[in-house]
């Protein structure tokens, strides 16, 4: 099984190349290129590193979001149309489900991403070895408002573990916040891996969609449908 996997929901953007669950290539852009540029040569590069080619490829994956809407359309448009191309399937990973996939620690995760604006995109997850289940919804909200749900759901600081590819971005709120005793673990920013690993499971429980199903996970609207809305 080789599967390509793709992640442009942030300002890092990674490719990955797995083959029978050994990460052959990781590659990622080294400047600040717009992904619509810059995803087509890490692809190649993917492919060349681990000397495959785009018809060696049997399963695809891609980061649905949350994160920046351009990053996130560029990504999902790009796997969709190679997957439709060579008629393979395709498996969509939430991107914050990935950031608890990358986490060393087990038990309760809380990814947190920026998604700008003076907001977070956070979620709960629990972690038990390869194993990583959502246990709460994704939700956009300020950093501060959002541990205050977990907190009012149960969640324990204690016990959970505050997981981030931003995480020294907010240590001086976390320090102040209701998560404080919280343990904290910064991951990278490079997702692809993480994302291709979570496919492979999911893949296994029959979660591949075609390449028509494929659609992204935003968690809030765009800027486009907020400003429509107002009119």
């Amino acid at each position: 099984m080789r599967l390509l996997a793709v992640d442009t929901s942030g300002k890092t953007a990674s490719v990955a190349l797995v083959e029978d669950g050994r990460l052959l290539s990781l590659t990622a852009p080294a400047g600040d290129e717009q992904h619509s540029v810059a995803l087509f040569r890490s692809l190649e590069k993917a492919l060349s590193q681990a000397g495959r080619s785009l018809t060696d490829i049997d399963l695809y994956a891609v980061a649905n979001g949350p994160g920046a809407f351009t990053g996130l359309r560029v990504g999902l448009t790009v796997v969709k149309g190679l997957a439709e191309m060579h008629a393979k399937p395709v498996v969509p990973v939430s991107v914050l489900e990935a950031v608890a996939e990358s986490a060393r620690a087990d038990g309760l995760l809380v990814p947190l991403v920026d998604a700008y604006r003076g907001q977070i995109f956070g979620g709960l997850y629990e972690k038990n070895g390869d194993e990583v289940e959502r246990r709460g919804s994704e939700r956009v909200l300020g950093l501060e408002e959002f541990l205050e749900t977990l907190m009012a759901a149960g969640a324990q600081p204690e016990r959970s573990t505050l997981v981030s590819p931003q995480m020294e971005r907010w240590a001086e709120r976390l320090a102040h916040s209701s998560f404080a005793r919280a343990a904290r673990e910064s991951v990278s920013p490079q997702l692809a891996a993480a994302v291709a690993r979570r496919a492979l499971k999911k893949f296994a429980r029959g979660e591949a969609l075609d390449a028509l199903g494929l659609e992204a996970n935003y968690v809030r609207r765009s800027d486009a449908e907020l400003l429509w809305k107002a009119k």
